[in-house]
């Protein structure tokens, strides 16, 4: 008995009070790239307070308010590109554990015969650390380069190393001034374009956790929906958000690539199916679940490719560019009618012509603004996906350190890799 009771003491409560602390109180993170420099750099392990935007509740999705991030915070939020749970399927999937270097796990409650039930999400859900540019109600917009929101141009921290001479007509140079959904807003699709549309769904499944929202596209001719209808020259310009599009045709078309440069033109067959499947979930399996990969314990690995929503603006164009060609033809009575793509957002099935927001919705965008994949390219988070505010600096290590931790005997390494000066720092000061 005297035993158990140290045990307790020593050991059971230590740790329960630590749980409690992580899950409730305080999130550690890692800073993986430079798309936050130069405020925070690659290599920063950081803190965030995870209570000052509200203290989550235990097996729920609600939070206990306290206040709500402002324009100008640096935020960690869930990265809304990816399911929160395997094949986006919450009735099917239980989440066990995040073991925070080797990811996510989870218990599959319908695993086929022979399959591993123990599911490893080794590389999400993924959080993202972010600037707030924007808030529900305020306007954003980019013109080469320059943020401006509500139609000031805004001076952002961060013009770092990587900053870009030549500018283009990518999201990273360019947006056209959206508004930020506000709370109640009720939003009709008949008024939006695809890619605005995609966002809007994107917005939808992070506030509706429980509810399976799919994008459906089609496209039809004469009346007739086409089933696998297969572009003969689609034309995308090369940018570096468009390689699940740019690999897909070139490994379609065996085009082996030489000499490209961004803003460059390539063209080759694409089938629609390719938009279908991504526009349904907004992304696709990484790992063919008919061959399972084995992972960490005997589990099974998953992982996903996102989808970036511009790429629904290429198909635009590319049907666009279909009929300009039947047009070409209309002298020929037999010429065919042109084609007509459609699309209808469905919730668990059923379509749905408008939504009304739930909560207040973000707009965020990394420091080193011309290397940041954020909300220029995958829309905006709602607060149900904001986890914490960064609050401080607790260690740093050069980005190229030797150091390995499995590895004792790079450790001598430490005192010249570690950068001393960026300890301690409070993330709002810097």
């Amino acid at each position: 008995m005297k035993l158990i009771k140290v045990f307790v003491r020593e050991f059971a409560i230590p740790i329960a009070t630590a749980l409690v602390v992580i899950a409730l109180a305080i999130q550690a993170f890692k800073i993986p790239t430079g798309s936050m420099e130069n405020t925070l750099y690659e290599g920063d392990f950081l803190l965030g307070l995870k209570f000052i935007y509200g203290v989550p509740v235990p097996f729920t999705n609600s939070k206990i308010p306290f206040s709500k991030p402002d324009v100008g915070d640096v935020v960690i939020f869930r990265y809304p590109g990816e399911p929160e749970y395997p094949d986006y399927d919450r009735n099917r999937y239980t989440h066990l554990a995040n073991a925070l270097m080797l990811g996510n796990f989870f218990w599959d409650n319908e695993a086929p015969a022979g399959n591993p039930k123990l599911i490893h999400y080794a590389d999400g859900p993924k959080d993202y650390i972010k600037r707030c540019v924007a808030k529900s109600g305020q306007t954003v917009a980019l013109k080469d380069g320059k943020l401006f929101l509500d139609g000031e141009e805004q001076i952002l921290k961060g013009k770092s190393k990587h900053t870009e001479k030549s500018r283009g007509n990518s999201p990273r140079d360019y947006l056209k001034e959206i508004k930020v959904p506000e709370l109640g807003e009720t939003i009709s699709f008949d008024t939006l374009s695809t890619h605005s549309l995609w966002w809007i769904r994107s917005l939808m499944v992070q506030e509706m956790p429980d509810s399976l929202v799919e994008l459906q596209i089609s496209l039809t001719q004469n009346g007739q929906e086409l089933q696998d209808y297969v572009f003969e020259n689609f034309r995308v310009p090369v940018e570096n958000h468009k390689y699940l599009l740019i690999n897909s045709i070139f490994s379609k078309n065996r085009i082996v690539p030489q000499g490209l440069q961004i803003g460059d033109t390539i063209s080759g067959e694409m089938n629609l199916n390719f938009f279908r499947k991504f526009a349904r979930t907004g992304f696709l399996t990484r790992y063919n679940p008919n061959f399972p990969q084995k992972s960490l314990f005997g589990s099974r690995l998953v992982g996903y490719d996102a989808f970036d929503g511009s790429q629904l603006e290429d198909l635009e164009a590319n049907v666009e560019f279909e009929n300009s060609q039947l047009d070409s033809a209309a002298l020929d009575s037999l010429a065919p009618p042109p084609l007509i793509l459609k699309w209808q957002i469905t919730v668990n099935g059923k379509p749905v012509q408008q939504y009304t927001v739930k909560d207040e919705v973000y707009f965020m965008m990394g420091d080193n603004r011309d290397n940041s994949l954020d909300s220029r390219y995958w829309g905006f988070v709602s607060s149900r996906n904001i986890k914490a505010k960064a609050f401080i600096i607790y260690y740093s290590l050069e980005e190229k350190s030797k150091v390995e931790l499995l590895k004792p005997w790079t450790w001598i390494y430490l005192p010249v890799d570690i950068r001393w000066r960026r300890i301690a720092r409070i993330i709002h000061m810097i």
